[in-house]
């Protein structure tokens, strides 16, 4: 299949198929057709033509003589365009200088006019009509009746008929080529290039799609621009109040009550900003804001940021991991991972594990930690929105439900895949695969 790439698009293209459905349907046409014909003329010629063919090669007979006359018969053969063979005990005469061995004659059916039987027979893919006189077996034939076979005028049928399926098919493709320009439309602003539109100049009813396309892309963008603004305009009226409360709390003298604020205020921001992030990924047009970065960096510029304080063990390669990432996101996917794993770390445990291993295609990171570990039947349900398999839902198990969600959206935005693997009492592992 991917050596012959552009016959398995002719396979699949709408212009293929009907090309094919015309050979097809015009196959079936000739067979019916010739069959009908070729039935009318063997009937046709049964009757009518060949009755008249016997009477002529009578007259024929009779001009020859009994016994037949080689210098008449050579007379007859060149005006009439005929091949005469006489063949007889004293003589084989031919008026084309062959002989003909009468033993290889294949009989094909007989015909009798006048007490005289006429035997249809062939010989060397020639036919003959063969009569008898006396003791004389005579044969004629008209050799330029039928087109000689191997020739290109027998070839040339099947050679206009190439022609005009070459023809037929790029006719088609033409007539279908804006199908495969809207196609490769749709497919970009599938992909989030909001801006593109589709240039089609027809006026039939593929040009009237094109422009209706444009028309819906155009309308779509303009509501995930409301969204955009409606989400900055969300963020900015959030944050204002919670950064005003983080002022205003500076200034109690109470340290335990001013401590407890600003957890709840950092709690309160972390979750606007997971919520954010997580209506500007759910959408299929967002367009991240890919380079190339090394891995192994972004994982130590994590640690050093936020958990520079706490014990994390990593287990990654020397050398440089560079895949094509939107550095912010992944980092955000990294933070959420490893304050997961140290949140449920108790504090006589071993540390967290953080372990990035390079394949053939992709790369592979796990963070392990050594907690009380998940109840299977809570792992199906661990990466949906607000869900915590702690029902108490105290705040030192911290969280929303929102983090594992928010990295398997990460995940897959980067066409990769997120899972998690959990025994009670033994700890959690969260694996995530990113393409190279």
């Amino acid at each position: 299949m991917k050596r012959w790439p552009r016959i398995n698009n002719m396979r699949h293209s709408l212009s293929g198929k009907l090309v094919l459905l015309f050979v097809l349907m015009a196959f079936l046409f000739v067979i019916f057709v010739g069959s009908g014909f070729r039935f009318f003329i063997n009937h046709h010629f049964k009757d009518n033509v060949q009755p008249h063919i016997v009477k002529y090669l009578e007259y024929v007979l009779a001009d020859l003589g009994s016994p037949p006359d080689p210098q008449r018969a050579r007379q007859l053969a060149d005006e009439l365009n005929l091949e005469i063979h006489i063949i007889n005990q004293q003589q084989q005469w031919s008026s084309q200088g062959q002989t003909i061995d009468l033993t290889n004659l294949r009989f094909k059916h007989s015909h009798t006019v006048n007490q005289r039987q006429y035997n249809l027979v062939e010989y060397e893919g020639s036919e003959y009509l063969m009569a008898k006189v006396d003791n004389t077996t005579l044969l004629f034939t008209v050799p330029r009746l039928r087109p000689e076979r191997g020739t290109l005028r027998g070839w040339l049928p099947f050679m206009i008929l190439l022609l005009i399926l070459f023809l037929l098919y790029h006719a088609t493709r033409r007539l279908f080529a804006p199908i495969e320009t809207i196609q490769a439309g749709v497919k970009r602003f599938g992909q989030g290039d909001l801006n593109h539109r589709i240039t089609v100049n027809r006026r039939d009813e593929l040009g009237e799609l094109a422009d209706n396309f444009n028309g819906m892309a155009a309308d779509i963008q303009q509501m995930l621009e409301a969204k955009r603004q409606l989400l900055l305009a969300i963020s900015h009226e959030l944050r204002s109040p919670l950064t005003r409360a983080k002022v205003a709390s500076e200034f109690l003298d109470n340290e335990k009550q001013k401590s407890q604020i600003n957890r709840e205020l950092d709690e309160m921001e972390k979750l606007i900003e997971e919520l954010l992030e997580t209506e500007r990924l759910t959408t299929r047009h967002t367009v991240l804001n890919k380079t190339r970065q090394d891995l192994n960096t972004l994982i130590y510029e994590v640690i050093n940021s936020y958990f520079v304080a706490n014990a994390v063990e990593l287990d990654m390669p020397t050398d440089a991991i560079k895949i094509e990432i939107d550095a912010t996101r992944i980092k955000l996917l990294i933070k959420n991972l490893i304050d997961n794993a140290l949140r449920h770390t108790p504090a006589d445990a071993s540390p967290p594990r953080v372990t990035l291993q390079k394949n053939v295609n992709d790369v592979v990171l796990k963070v392990t930690d050594q907690g009380p570990g998940i109840d299977e039947k809570h792992l199906p349900h661990l990466m949906e929105p607000f869900y915590r398999a702690d029902a108490s839902r105290q705040r030192e198990t911290g969280g929303y439900g929102l983090g594992l969600y928010l990295c398997k959206i990460i995940a897959e935005a980067h066409d990769g895949r997120l899972s998690i693997t959990s025994r009670t009492g033994e700890g959690t592992a969260v694996t995530v695969v990113l393409p190279c």
